[in-house]
């Protein structure tokens, strides 16, 4: 068994096999979920869904979205590049990595630059609705944060060297102990600086970051010690920064939509931003622990399949096969997370600022979210199917028509219902994008096998009923809770429930989900522990 108190400092930069790793970074993940909780925590209970919420979202926006999409698209390219340089010879490949570094440093000083002197322009463009307080106070947390979109431009870059090493544990263990820094810094300088505690929380995060695995690959891998601009393949260095391109307009038309969602939602009530967040930070809870683990883990087994031609039909067969897994999962939160919506909402965020009322029109607009997600899901497996046989071209024209749809029908249905009707917007591009990329499969499987999917999809409707009804018995149940520790055991006694009759049923209706589920476990947990024994 691998446990972090186990791992000495040779281990750290050790290579990690796959199994090595798989366990390491789950493991990692999950306390960052927890940490991720506390903060959010802190933050709903410190500033609730107000003014300076929504400025500091707006100010946060900016640095990390837009240097969000230089960092995927540095770690996706990164690994290859140096792979085959390293083919020349690993000076060489250094060599070339420096010289990437050094022109990427110098564009990204200049565009922080241009940041923090175009600040008021770009809190305009962002969040057109910021009346004078918001707008000011945006502004100077935006020229406060600068350093932390240089910082996120650049964790990109590393990750993905410290990826061709196969080093996975060092970025993810800064990554964990960054985010610990937010979480302090809220906690001892809330009440000396107020709003700017969580601005120093990320500087924290953002200088921790950037030394600690800059670090590493220069003591370690000795990378960063030789620098010349007159050495640079001015050639290559162009072929690069074109790879770089078409994968920063593919991120860049995907990120455009959180930013709209903030926008529009800057012109109506104070505190919509916050409460769009809030929201946000619950629904996508299932994504992150259920559906985006599994979608990293068939994206090789995809790619392998996508090079032989005979072996299209098992490929779609796998395709089926894993999004209704992934609906198996999904369809009976979604029932969940739209009835108990008001006491999940209570439970992560309601104490101080975040007050009765912030967790009505949250759980509102979570609720609505909620719809959304079997779309959502899906749509995950499928970007990944046109990325497995390299077409880059139809996802991105996909994500372009999806935000088009999600601009138009937020503006029209924010008008109409408020904030919720932000998040009905977003049902409608998921919706949108679900139904392109399933028109567009059939350029790869001419006999995809939709009744598979309509099949499976009213099975667990079916089994979903018992979970609807139950939930909404047990509401009254949650919200008789007095208090936060009686909220709790009420919500987790609800969750065993609810989680038995499903399991219960599925056993009963001998689901081959339910069947897949078990017979992994069987084989991953139950044999371990027989040989643990042994």
């Amino acid at each position: 068994m691998i446990s972090l108190s186990n791992i000495s400092k040779n281990q750290i930069f050790k290579k990690q096999t796959v199994g090595e790793a798989a366990i390491l970074l789950t493991l990692i993940i999950f306390l960052g979920k927890i940490i991720g909780y506390f903060r959010e925590a802190l933050i709903a209970n410190y500033f609730g869904v107000s003014g300076q919420t929504d400025a500091f979202l707006v100010a946060l926006l900016i640095p990390w979205l837009a240097m969000s999409l230089v960092s995927v698209s540095l770690t996706t390219l990164i690994v290859p590049v140096y792979l085959d340089k390293k083919r020349q010879g690993e000076e060489n490949a250094k060599a070339f990595i420096n010289q990437i570094f050094l022109l990427c440093f110098i564009t990204f000083t200049v565009i922080s630059v241009l940041i923090y002197f175009f600040a008021p322009l770009l809190i305009k463009l962002i969040a057109f609705g910021f009346t004078t307080d918001r707008f000011n106070l945006a502004v100077q947390l935006l020229r406060y944060l600068v350093p932390l979109g240089f910082v996120t431009a650049f964790s990109g870059f590393f990750v993905g060297l410290y990826q061709a090493k196969k080093q996975f544990l060092w970025p993810a263990l800064v990554n964990l102990l960054a985010n610990v820094l937010v979480v302090m810094s809220l906690i001892f300088l809330t009440s000396y600086f107020g709003i700017d505690s969580w601005t120093i929380g990320w500087l924290f995060f953002a200088g921790l970051s950037f030394f600690a695995l800059l670090l590493g690959l220069w003591k370690k891998y000795h990378f960063f010690q030789n620098f010349s601009l007159e050495k640079i393949n001015w050639s290559e260095m162009k072929q690069f920064f074109y790879l770089v391109l078409p994968l920063l307009l593919i991120n860049g038309v995907n990120t455009i939509n959180q930013i709209v969602d903030k926008t529009i939602a800057s012109s109506l009530q104070i505190g919509a931003i916050a409460v769009l967040n809030f929201a946000q930070k619950i629904y996508l809870i299932p994504l992150g622990l259920l559906i985006i683990p599994l979608v990293t883990a068939v994206y090789p087994t995809f790619s392998a399949l996508a090079l032989d031609k005979e072996k299209k039909n098992i490929y779609a067969k796998n395709l089926r096969q894993y999004i209704s897994l992934s609906w198996y999962f999904i369809i009976p939160i979604i029932f969940t997370l739209i009835i108990l919506a008001r006491p999940i909402i209570r439970f992560f965020f309601q104490r101080g600022a975040f007050d009765a009322q912030a967790t009505i029109l949250t759980a509102q607009t979570m609720a609505v979210y909620s719809i959304g997600l079997f779309a959502y899901t899906a749509n995950l497996f499928l970007s990944k199917v046109f990325f497995s046989f390299k077409n880059t071209t139809t996802p991105l024209l996909i994500s372009v028509i999806t935000v088009a749809v999600n601009i138009i029908c937020s503006l029209i249905l924010s008008k109409l219902f408020g904030v919720a009707g932000i998040a009905l917007a977003t049902i409608f591009a998921s919706l949108t994008c679900f139904s392109l990329y399933i028109f567009a499969l059939r350029r790869y499987f001419h006999h995809f096998n939709f009744k598979f999917l309509l099949y499976k999809t009213l099975k667990f409707l079916l089994i979903s009923l018992p979970i609807i009804v139950t939930s909404f018995l047990l509401k009254p149940f949650l919200a008789s809770a007095t208090s936060f520790l009686n909220l709790s055991i009420n919500l987790l006694l609800t969750t065993g429930i609810l989680v038995f009759i499903y399991l219960l049923l599925s056993y009963l209706l001998d689901l081959e989900e339910f069947k897949i589920i078990f017979d992994y476990l069987k084989k991953r947990v139950f044999k371990k522990e027989t040989i643990n024994k042994k």
